[in-house]
């Protein structure tokens, strides 16, 4: 993935990724559909009416189906027509468009910051303190060390269990994999595919810092990488980008 987000960082302008994608780059919907069979109760309709008003401030739409072949009424969510996840009941998409660490990430995006790195955890202490250590000592070692912040997840959490299962996600078939992920996370809430247990090295690291700096050219505007979180919105007049001061001071690392 890397080989081809360096490939696209040419015919550029001056504006960087990051704080071009912050901007100017309104995040792809998620549609939560209400599955139901004949017709639906008033009860059941003023319950849903608060869910719509619950989530309307986020990249989400909420819409009722009628499909006769189901067994039981379900909520499935999906995101540019790819299925995410399916919930029985209203009380189980409580918190499903904001959390704590959705709320201190995009907090951080707005403050100015380059990206967030979310380093997701199996809860195999051995594994997890290998990727860590990588990524640690990459950061620390980078010249932006000071505009990245690196946030925590546990897969088995249960306060953020929205948040990782939209991490889980970003790929078909990242839910199977028992590794940790390394997910560089940018603009309003965007997050690339993740690197995984042996691909989280200082090298790829570097790679994805080197996109995040980079020159945004025509080519990454057209065809942006990655997957919009869903998360309310929040995204009027973020902090100016840290990335350029550091860039004035050191012109050599803008090239």
């Amino acid at each position: 993935m890397f080989i081809l987000l360096a490939a696209l960082i040419s015919l550029a302008c001056t504006t960087r990724v990051s704080e071009w994608v912050l901007l100017n780059a309104l995040p792809n919907q998620y549609t939560l559909v209400y599955f139901h069979k004949g017709s639906v109760s008033e009860s059941v309709k003023n319950q849903n009416q608060k869910l719509a008003e619950g989530i309307n401030t986020a990249n989400i739409q909420f819409k009722t189906v009628s499909r006769q072949e189901i067994a039981e009424s379900y909520y499935g969510l999906y995101y540019e027509g790819r299925f995410f996840s399916k919930f029985m009941t209203v009380d189980e998409l409580k918190g499903l468009s904001s959390s704590p660490l959705r709320e201190k990430v995009a907090a951080e995006l707005m403050a100015g910051k380059l990206c967030v790195m979310l380093y997701l955890k199996t809860d195999n202490k051995e594994k997890d303190d290998r990727g860590l250590n990588t990524l640690h000592s990459a950061i620390e070692s980078s010249p932006f060390n000071k505009i990245i912040t690196v946030v925590e997840l546990s897969r088995n959490s249960r306060e953020e269990h929205h948040f990782a299962s939209l991490l889980l996600n970003v790929e078909d078939d990242l839910k199977d994999i028992q590794e940790p992920m390394l997910f560089g996370i940018f603009g309003r809430f965007k997050a690339l595919e993740p690197l995984l247990g042996g691909g989280i090295s200082g090298e790829n690291i570097n790679l994805m810092i080197d996109y995040f700096t980079a020159e945004c050219s025509c080519l990454i505007k057209d065809d942006l990488p990655g997957t919009d979180i869903l998360f309310r919105d929040q995204w009027e007049h973020p902090q100016t980008a840290l990335l350029n001061k550091i860039i004035d001071d050191n012109p050599m690392l803008g090239y």
